[in-house]
């Protein structure tokens, strides 16, 4: 998890960002703007200060380093620039820039691009719970069943932050709707009948 908090005067301007690259911008407790994002984006949104609109712009993206900085303008200026995104309070540890273009490459769906740079990012890390998950992503998209249910058992037993992810993500819809999955499930994600993984679910 990565946050960071601004101020404008009065305005109290939050930035949180999780594991999956969802950006949530959150100003005086409310929250005004999310998406979803690899090496950036734009938030828009309007805060009534002294009975006026200011109209914000808070900008994401990826500097030469490899971390998270923020540029936030206000009216069409800008007020802050290169304001970094620390991790929290965990330690800094070196960019694994294979998981960073694996994600890239996941959300473009260029699905095979995807899995080799996921590959090479588990040699970086390869108890890393997100790589996993996100390689199960790419399986299931491309509809290779055995892969999939291996990555996401392989997510779980390296500590997946937020199991309930596979339970929602968009892609993991192939491997859900599978008569396996409900066993698989009930396993805690660590069992499955590889063998009804030859079999295609019903339609």
């Amino acid at each position: 998890m990565q946050y960071k908090k601004l101020t404008s005067g009065e305005t109290i301007i939050e930035f949180h960002n999780n594991w999956l690259g969802e950006e949530t911008v959150i100003v005086n407790g409310q929250i005004v703007s999310k998406k979803s994002s690899v090496w950036g984006t734009n938030h828009y949104f309007t805060v009534v200060e002294e009975g006026r609109n200011a109209r914000y712009v808070l900008t994401t993206k990826v500097n030469n380093g490899m971390q998270v900085a923020l540029d936030l303008s206000r009216n069409g200026k800008l007020v802050q620039e290169d304001v970094p995104v620390p991790f929290g309070s965990m330690p800094k540890k070196p960019k694994n820039t294979a998981k960073i273009k694996g994600l890239q490459h996941l959300q473009e769906y260029a699905l095979e691009e995807a899995l080799e740079e996921f590959q090479r990012a588990l040699d970086f890390e390869p108890q890393d719970p997100e790589i996993h998950f996100h390689m199960a992503c790419a399986y299931s998209t491309l509809e290779r069943l055995p892969e999939g249910f291996e990555a996401l058992k392989m997510a779980v037993e390296n500590k997946l932050p937020d199991q309930e992810m596979i339970l929602k993500h968009d892609m993991l819809a192939f491997l859900r709707i599978h008569e396996a999955f409900e066993e698989f499930l009930g396993s805690g994600f660590q069992e499955y009948d590889s063998k009804k993984l030859k079999a295609r679910p019903e339609e």
